[in-house]
């Protein structure tokens, strides 16, 4: 390890549990290597391309999403930076805490990973020279207005509320310590999508949604906008929540013999209901509004949500199992 990464604990910390989890599961790294390389050749494609062309047409479609997803990511990054100097192990120890470069390194590397995407298509002849360059400074300016207000956004250390607080454990048992249930893994899941979608979080984020709209809007279609967004956020929330609890289940899992259908059922399950939930209420608004185009909106979001969570869940929950040797196999 290099002496200025051994003079930061948080870093070194950061950088030894990726190495660990490396070492536990030799394929991950193998496997973003080709996911990498399979989305380089995707955009290499020529409709990859001219969907690129398209989106550059319009470029305050993409600022807006990109700034949205990035101030949310940085408040809740602030969050959980600003926390760990009370409550992290390494806390007491008189070393710098690094929040900028903890702070900033995951936007940075998002962004080049869009401007390297964008180099791809341009090289292979895909896109062109004036929209490639429009995405790059879109996605540039997204990221630093975004990230700005993620960063001016009030943490609230001590006024808001602990997380453990949004999961709500319905029908509790007494005899849980002796004979345990899979069941709160998917609360979990749950209360981990309501403290990703905050209003502290989600504030900074539908604040472009706002901003980005034309002058003269009906304060009934901006209320349908930043509603839609926050729909669309929290859909997506629960598909990441259940990701993260999967593999940290997993970890906590792995001395059992837990097979793999009961394990993605109960992590899975609720995350699914809860979608549909949402998703039924927005197509009977959708409906209710009387507009082909919010109706057709409700439908194409709710399915891609519920196909992105049948796919991504089971391959997390077998990534999970896997990474952590867990006995169990369908």
């Amino acid at each position: 390890m290099p002496r200025w990464l051994q003079a930061r604990p948080f870093l070194l910390v950061t950088a030894l549990s990726w190495r660990n989890l490396q070492r536990r599961n030799r394929v991950l790294l193998p496997a973003i290597v080709v996911l990498g390389g399979v989305c380089a050749g995707l955009l290499t494609l020529p409709g990859a391309g001219a969907t690129l062309e398209r989106i550059a047409q319009y470029p305050v479609v993409p600022f807006i999403f990109l700034a949205a997803a990035c101030a949310a990511l940085t408040a809740r990054r602030k969050a959980g930076v600003y926390r760990s100097l009370v409550d992290s192990w390494l806390a007491p120890l008189a070393a710098p805490p690094s929040i900028a470069t903890r702070m900033m390194f995951a936007p940075v590397l998002q962004v080049l990973l869009l401007w390297a995407g964008l180099l791809v298509a341009r090289v292979a002849g895909s896109l062109s020279h004036a929209a490639a360059v429009t995405l790059g400074l879109v996605a540039g300016s997204a990221y630093v207005a975004g990230f700005l207000v993620g960063w001016l956004s009030p943490h609230g250390r001590t006024l808001a509320a602990p997380d453990y607080h949004y999961v709500a454990v319905r029908r509790p048992r007494m005899n849980w310590a002796q004979a345990p249930s899979l069941t709160p893994l998917s609360y979990w899941a749950v209360g981990q999508a309501r403290v990703f979608t905050k209003p502290k979080v989600t504030g900074g984020a539908l604040v472009f949604v706002l901003l980005a709209l034309p002058m003269g809007t009906g304060g009934e279609k901006a209320m349908a906008l930043a509603s839609g967004s926050w729909v669309v956020l929290y859909l997506l929330s629960l598909v990441v929540a259940a990701i993260r609890v999967a593999f940290a289940a997993a970890r906590w899992l792995s001395p059992t013999t837990l097979r793999y259908l009961p394990f993605t059922g109960a992590i899975g399950y609720r995350v699914l209901l809860a979608q549909l939930w949402v998703g039924a209420w927005v197509l009977f608004l959708g409906a209710a509004s009387g507009l082909p185009l919010a109706l057709s909106l409700a439908v194409s979001i709710t399915g891609r949500c519920l196909v992105l969570s049948c796919i991504a869940i089971p391959v997390a929950c077998w990534m999970a199992m896997r990474a952590n040797a867990m006995g169990g196999r369908a």
